[in-house]
């Protein structure tokens, strides 16, 4: 998903395998597909492609389930223009394609956990998987059963238990320090200096524990019918300061949705403060659109500013994730953007921009 094109998906199931049909017959075919078309995790079938002299070069694409052809945006026309190594050039050579070799030789299952963040034929591979394997006829079933949400929280409580080791212990250390010292001196008025630093530590600390409530909160919502230009609206107004002074905002037609309009609000203010804060000169240029799929609207904040390295689009929706260690902010924002759109059923991405800057989008269901 590289283009404002190619945010476009239409979900349709993919044709008839072929090769499942001659292994299973018409009855064995029908119930595989009963079994795994609604199954919930991604089920795929590949068969082996071979050469001359036997040996397995690459595999074909047979089966998918939806879950898998709706997760990954696969098009109905994915078996018939990719192999997987043309869909997934970067497996070629590796490990992983050596232990789909020798599971289809062998008959030995494979297990392991993979991360992705990569183009896949026409759609797009994101997510941390247990990825299981099993021989199916001259060819492979696979399992991927996406435990992106359970790493994730596993790194946030690390980043969390960081967060109160250092970056809290510090200002609250600092004010214990300085209350010591006050009382040392009990006769003696505190200095404007030593005053102006308990303020400073106190303050530091309320924000750390606001943005972590801020962030524990963001997954509570309460959904109405809400129109998406009126909370755009309301962002605008809010930022209306630096907006003025640094920005030109376009904002094109927004849907309807079913939506906590507060929650959204704060994605879109913390998506359009970033293109403001992340300016490359005096002005930056900022267009909110909106396009329609087949199963959910895909909402664009696009800019040209200074940009995100590729090798950190993913990192900056962590938790307390910052690229620019001296900016301000804790880097709670995007995590929590993340969270409120994952909360309402979608997905938020980046992406480099066609002329320079990004584009941040996120999903929400038709």
């Amino acid at each position: 998903m590289r283009s404002d094109e190619a945010v476009r998906f239409e979900l349709r199931p993919w044709g008839v395998d072929e090769k499942l049909v001659a292994l299973l017959g018409e009855p064995g075919t029908s119930e595989f597909r009963a079994l795994f078309d609604a199954f919930p995790d991604s089920v795929g079938v590949l068969w082996a492609l071979r050469d001359v002299n036997g040996s397995i070069v690459d595999f074909s694409f047979g089966y998918g389930n939806l879950a898998m052809i709706a997760g990954f945006r696969l098009s109905a026309a994915t078996p018939d223009r990719y192999t997987l190594l043309e869909a997934l050039p970067a497996m070629r050579g590796s490990r992983a394609f050596e232990a789909h070799v020798r599971v289809c030789e062998t008959g030995e299952p494979w297990l392991n956990e993979v991360t992705y963040d990569t183009p896949f034929a026409d759609g797009y591979m994101v997510g941390t998987f247990v990825q299981r394997v099993a021989k199916l006829g001259d060819g492979l079933i696979v399992f991927l059963d996406e435990v992106t949400d359970q790493r994730r929280m596993e790194g946030e409580l690390q980043a969390y238990a960081n967060l109160v080791a250092h970056d809290l212990s510090e200002p609250l250390a600092h004010m214990q320090l300085l209350v010591t010292l006050l009382e040392q001196r009990p006769d003696t008025p505190p200095s404007p200096e030593v005053l102006q630093q308990l303020r400073a530590s106190a303050v530091r600390a309320r924000e750390l524990i606001d943005g972590v409530l801020r962030y524990a909160r963001s997954g509570e919502l309460r959904r109405e019918r809400i129109s998406l230009a009126r909370v755009m609206a309301d962002v605008a107004a809010d930022l209306r300061p630096s907006l003025e002074a640094h920005a030109t905002l376009f904002v094109g037609e927004l849907p309807e949705v079913e939506a906590d309009p507060r929650q959204l609000r704060r994605v879109l203010q913390n998506l359009v403060s970033n293109a403001v804060r992340f300016r490359r000169g005096d002005s930056v240029l900022i267009e909110v659109s909106a396009l329609q799929d087949a199963r959910e609207w895909v909402v664009s904040v696009r800019d040209d500013g200074i940009g995100i390295p590729p090798e950190h689009t993913r990192r900056i929706f962590g938790m307390f994730a910052r690229l620019d260690t001296n900016a301000e902010g804790l880097g709670l924002g995007l995590a929590v953007s993340r969270r409120i759109v994952e909360a309402h059923g979608g997905r938020i991405w980046v992406e480099p921009a066609d002329e320079g800057g990004t584009v941040f989008r996120f999903t929400l269901p038709r």
